[in-house]
C-alpha cells in the first residue's frame, strides 16, 4: 500500500502498453510555451553566459594555443555546435517528445536503455560540476561580504578544496532545490532574471579589465612568459587546434544530446531554428573571448597570479578582491559579479541537467520517477560524484569535457542516421509507447542490433586515446591520441556510416517511415498535423500518402519501470 501511494500517477486518457506519466508523454499544446525568444534565453543561460562558457576559451590556452588560436577553435567549434543543436532539437520540436522516448525509434523499446543510462550518468557528472562552480561563486560572494570567510582554508579531499569551498558547494546545492520544483514550461522568468544580471556583469568585467590593463593583456602575445605555457608548434600545433575545435563540441555534448528535452516545449518547430542556429555560436564566441581577455589581463593586473592561468571567473574575482586589499569598492564589485554568476549557474545546473535527467529517469522508471523526483535524485548525486576531484586544473577540465564526446558522438550518430536518413524525419508516436512485438520499434526482442553495432564501432576506437589523456595529458600516441582528439566528429561519422551499412547492405529496417493516421495523444490537435520540410503544416491525408502503414491500437499494460 505504501509503495502504491508513492507511485507516479499514470496518464488515464490514453491506453498504451508502456507505463507513461505526465512528463514522458508527447506534450499537449497547453504545455508548449517556448517561442524564439525563450530559446534565446535558454541558450544565454545554459549555453554561454555562465562559468563553463567563460572558461572554455581560457582553458584551451593550456593546450599551448595563443589567444587568437584558441579563439579560432571556439569560432569553428561553436558554428558546428549551432548546426548540431538544430539537428538534435528538430525531432523534439516536431513530435514533442524528449530524448529518452526518441531513442526508442533507433535503439528499440528495450535497447533505448543503453543511451538512457549513458545520459543519466553523464548528467549526474555534469550537474555536480555545475553545482561545484556555483558553490565557488557562493564562496566569493560570502567572502566579499565577510573577507574572513576565505580564512577557512583547511584543506579537504586531498587538498582539492577547502572548508570554505565545501560550504559554498553545500549552500549552492540547497539553493537549487526550490528551483527544481518549477515546471520547465515556466522557466522563462528564471531565464530572464539570469540573463539581465549575468550579461551586464560579464561585459563590465571585460571593460574594466581592458581599461585597467591598457589593452587585451600580455598573454595575447606571450603565453609562455606570462602563463608558463609552452606554445604548440609544427604538427603539434595542428593537432592542438583540432583538439580545441573538438573539445568545444565535446564539452557541450551532453546539452546537445538533450535538445529534444527543451525543443519539445516549442510552440512551432521553426521557433527553435534561428534562435539556436544564430545565438548558440554567437553567444559562446563572445563569452569565450571575454573570458580569454580577462584571463590575459589578470596576468598584468594581479602580479600574484603570474605563472598560472586565472581562467575561472571566481578565481578572477578572488584575485581582484585580494589585489585591492579587501577595499569596500572591490568587495561591492565582487559581490555583484558573484551574484550574477550564481544566477546563471542556477539556470545551467537546474534547467540543463536536473531537468533533462528528470525526464530520462521518468522514462527509465515512470512508476517511480517524474521530472521533479528525478531532479532531486540528480541533486543528491552531486555529493557522490565529488566534482572537486574532476576539476582540479585546466587539463583535467579539458579531459572531462573531451570525455563526453567519446560516448555521445557515436550515440548522436545513430540518431542522425536513423531519424534523418532511414526514417526521413517520420515517427509513429503510438508505437513508441507500445512495448510489444507489434511495435515497429520492437526489432529483435526489443533491441535494434544495428544501433548497438554502430555505437560500438563509433566508440571503441576512441577509448585508448581517452584513457591515455586522462592518465597523463602529456603522453601522446600518434595513432590513438590523434583519433581521440577528433572524438565527437569521428565517433559520430563512424556511427552514421556503420548504421547505414547495417540498414542498406546487411538487413533493412522494416516499415521505417510509418506515421499514425490520427492524433492519438492529442498532441497536435485534430486532424493530426505533420510538418513538411519547410516547417509548414500538412494534414493527415498528406501524412498518409508519405507513409506505408496504418494506425496501430495500443493496449493497457506495463513497460519500463514495471514493479
Amino acid at each position: 500500500m505504501a509503495l502504491r501511494r508513492l507511485q507516479v500517477p499514470r496518464e488515464s486518457d490514453v491506453e498504451t502498453t508502456a507505463y507513461i506519466n505526465r512528463d514522458t508523454r508527447p506534450l499537449p499544446a497547453s504545455r508548449r510555451t517556448y517561442g524564439p525568444w525563450q530559446f534565446v534565453g535558454l541558450w544565454i543561460v545554459t549555453g554561454s553566459f555562465n562559468i563553463g562558457g567563460w572558461c572554455t576559451g581560457s582553458a584551451l590556452i593550456a593546450l599551448g594555443l595563443t589567444v587568437w588560436q584558441a579563439m579560432a577553435t571556439v569560432i569553428v567549434g561553436h558554428c558546428i555546435v549551432g548546426v548540431i543543436c538544430v539537428m538534435t532539437g528538430a525531432p523534439g520540436a516536431k513530435w514533442h517528445i524528449g530524448f529518452s522516448i526518441l531513442q526508442k525509434s533507433s535503439w528499440g523499446m528495450w535497447g533505448a536503455l543503453v543511451p538512457m543510462v549513458q545520459r543519466i550518468m553523464l548528467s549526474f557528472i555534469w550537474y555536480s560540476t555545475q553545482v561545484y562552480w556555483g558553490g565557488q561563486c557562493v564562496r566569493t560572494f560570502i567572502a566579499a561580504l565577510w573577507p574572513g570567510f576565505n580564512s577557512l582554508d583547511t584543506p579537504l579531499a586531498g587538498g582539492t578544496m577547502t572548508v570554505a569551498d565545501f560550504i559554498g558547494f553545500i549552500l549552492f546545492s540547497l539553493f537549487c532545490l526550490p528551483l527544481i520544483w518549477i515546471r520547465p514550461e515556466r522557466y522563462q522568468v528564471p531565464f530572464a532574471a539570469a540573463a539581465v544580471t549575468v550579461i551586464p556583469a560579464v561585459f563590465v568585467l571585460l571593460i574594466w579589465s581592458v581599461v585597467q590593463a591598457g589593452g587585451l593583456g600580455p598573454m595575447v602575445g606571450d603565453i609562455e612568459g606570462i602563463a608558463g605555457v609552452q606554445p604548440a608548434k609544427g604538427s603539434r600545433l595542428a593537432w592542438m587546434i583540432v583538439l580545441g575545435i573538438c573539445t568545444n563540441i565535446s564539452g557541450i555534448a551532453t546539452h546537445l544530446c538533450s535538445q529534444s528535452d527543451y525543443t519539445r516545449f516549442a510552440r512551432r518547430p521553426r521557433d527553435q531554428l534561428m534562435a539556436q542556429l544564430l545565438f548558440v555560436p554567437t553567444n559562446t564566441i563572445v563569452v569565450s573571448f571575454i573570458g580569454m581577455v580577462c584571463t590575459s589581463c589578470a596576468a598584468e593586473l594581479f602580479p600574484a597570479t603570474r605563472g598560472s592561468l586565472v581562467w575561472e571567473p571566481y578565481r578572477f574575482l578572488d584575485a581582484l578582491q585580494a589585489h585591492y586589499d579587501d577595499s569596500a569598492s572591490a568587495r561591492v564589485a565582487v559581490a555583484f559579479a558573484s551574484l550574477a554568476f550564481i544566477m546563471a549557474q542556477f539556470g545551467i545546473a537546474v534547467a540543463q541537467n536536473a531537468l533533462s535527467n528528470g525526464i530520462d529517469l521518468s522514462a527509465l522508471a515512470p512508476r517511480v520517477f517524474n521530472l521533479r523526483r528525478g531532479g532531486y535524485l540528480t541533486a543528491a548525486s552531486a555529493f557522490v560524484m565529488q566534482p572537486w576531484q574532476l576539476l582540479n586544473g585546466a587539463n583535467k577540465f579539458l579531459a572531462v569535457m573531451g570525455g563526453y564526446g567519446v560516448f555521445l558522438g557515436s550515440l548522436m550518430g545513430v540518431m542522425f542516421a536513423d531519424y534523418y536518413v532511414v526514417r526521413a524525419r517520420r515517427l509513429r508516436l503510438t508505437h513508441l509507447y507500445d512495448v510489444s512485438s507489434e511495435s515497429i520499434y520492437w526489432y529483435w526482442n526489443g533491441v535494434n542490433w544495428r544501433a548497438v553495432v554502430a555505437w560500438i564501432a563509433g566508440t571503441w576506437p576512441l577509448l585508448p586515446g581517452f584513457v591515455m589523456r586522462v592518465r597523463d595529458p602529456d603522453v601522446v600516441s600518434p595513432g590513438w591520441s590523434h583519433l581521440y582528439y577528433m572524438a565527437w566528429p569521428a565517433g559520430c561519422a563512424l556511427a552514421v556510416l556503420t548504421y547505414l551499412v547495417c540498414h542498406y547492405v546487411v538487413s533493412p529496417i522494416q516499415r521505417p517511415r510509418e506515421v499514425d493516421e490520427v492524433d492519438y495523444f492529442g498532441t497536435f490537435g485534430a486532424p493530426l498535423e505533420i510538418l513538411d520540410e519547410e516547417g509548414e503544416v500538412d494534414d493527415v491525408e498528406a501524412a498518409r500518402d508519405q507513409s506505408d502503414g496504418v494506425k496501430g491500437s495500443p493496449v493497457k499494460g506495463v513497460g519500463y519501470g514495471a514493479c
